[in-house]
């Protein structure tokens, strides 16, 4: 089944907690804390392969999530970090989230991180001071990134085959290619994209057949509307129009209008006009079409029969000389900035790492660092000694200096992301 649109979620893995553990040896009289750290959390990669041609796998399942990281162990035995979890798509895979393009992969192997894994929790031999000998509290693992995203699959190819339903798209990409498309005396014989591969005077040039579009198929009319994406990566256009159409030139002038509403960087790209079907048809007839385009368009139109093969091995080395070789393909970035987040807590460095946001509210206070927030969010508070620990980072960072000059008075509630404290003074 071609799919080529899917929405799911992506979970990384958390990190594993630290381990509360104190050596304890026949020989070793006073054996001082050895609880290790716990393993980071799996990240999830997507990566673009070339054996892959749909999103039908990630059309059912609605989460993905990394393995977890292992708790630490004793005797200062960190434990052990989650698998990454690697998502293969197809080359021409759009990952959206937010609205926005977060990643566009276009080359076989490219990689991109979507969601980084939390960091593991520290054990107890991790907070030996000369003022803590002997801590009975390690750190939970902190939470992976997560995302909600929307992907989509937009053909990589070289040559797109745009026109009315039945004008020979089908014929002629089977003809030309390795592509073998249904074919039948019917409208709408094709319902999904046809890629095919052409070896053209020693170079591989990739076609891709979408089905016929029709007036109004940008605003959702017939089939070809849901597959306009995939030709917006080519980097060419080939115009088919039936010889045999009672209104030939209202037909191109529909079609060309139709890519111009989807995209105008789809109606710009450049292209070749080709009527097809010219076995059927006689010299006068031929001679009428192309010297009435050429004066209405002012490019002079090429004429084959698919079935025959008249005119196809001269409009193949056409695309040749118009269709330089390209080392890589461009990606449909639309935006310069994505909205997209890569800052880790405690991993990556912010730009300013120790500025605090405090504000006043009616009867509470709100704190925002993301090293704060993340050494909260991995102590556990129902231990009076990690507890304690918070508070005395938020004196070393001068945080609790900062709450009295802004006028904080003693027993309202400092919020630092989902977790409520007491302010002490």
């Amino acid at each position: 089944m071609f799919v080529d649109e899917a929405k799911f979620s992506i979970v990384a893995g958390k990190g594993g907690d630290g381990c509360v553990s104190f050596r304890r040896e026949k020989y070793i009289p006073k054996g001082g804390p050895d609880g290790g750290d716990g393993g980071a959390g799996g990240d999830i990669i997507f990566k673009a392969v070339d054996n892959a041609h749909t999103l039908a796998e990630y059309r059912m399942q609605k989460t993905f999530s990394a393995e977890n990281g292992r708790p630490g162990a004793k005797n200062n035995r960190t434990g052990r970090s989650g698998e990454t979890l690697i998502l293969s798509v197809p080359i021409g895979t759009q990952v959206h989230s937010e609205g926005h393009v977060i990643a566009d992969l276009v080359k076989k192997g490219q990689e991109i991180v979507l969601a980084r894994g939390g960091i593991g929790g520290k054990g107890n031999a991790g907070f030996v001071s000369s003022i803590r000998q002997a801590p009975n509290f390690a750190e939970n693992g902190d939470i992976g990134e997560s995302l909600d995203l929307e992907i989509e699959l937009k053909l990589v190819a070289d040559v797109a085959l745009v026109g009315y339903p039945s004008v020979g798209k089908s014929t002629f990409i089977s003809v030309v290619s390795n592509a073998r498309p249904k074919i039948a005396d019917y409208p709408f014989t094709t319902l999904v994209p046809n890629l095919g591969v052409s070896l053209i005077d020693d170079r591989e040039i990739m076609f891709v057949d979408i089905p016929g579009l029709i007036e109004g198929a940008s605003e959702g009319k017939g089939l070809g509307h849901q597959f306009l994406r995939h030709i917006e990566r080519a980097r060419f256009v080939l115009h088919l129009i039936d010889a045999n159409s009672d209104t030939p030139f209202e037909d191109f002038e529909k079609i060309q209008t139709e890519l111009k509403k989807f995209s105008q960087k789809l109606a710009d790209k450049p292209w070749l006009p080709v009527f097809t079907k010219v076995d059927t048809t006689d010299e006068e007839l031929e001679t009428f079409l192309c010297d009435e385009f050429e004066k209405k368009f002012g490019i002079r139109p090429w004429l084959v029969s698919a079935a025959t093969h008249e005119g196809v091995p001269e409009v193949l080395r056409e695309i040749v000389k118009q269709v330089p070789p390209l080392e890589e393909v461009e990606p449909l970035i639309e935006e310069d900035d994505p909205a997209f987040v890569e800052f880790r807590p405690g991993k990556n460095v912010a730009e300013d790492p120790r500025r605090v946001t405090i504000e006043k509210h009616e009867n509470w206070w709100s704190i925002s660092n993301p090293r704060i927030e993340q050494i909260v969010r991995q102590t556990n508070m129902d231990h009076d000694e990690a507890r304690e620990r918070v508070y005395d980072v938020l004196k070393k960072w001068n945080i609790t200096d900062d709450l009295s000059r802004k006028g904080a008075i003693p027993g309202e509630q400092m919020q630092i992301g989902e977790t409520l404290l007491e302010y002490r003074g």
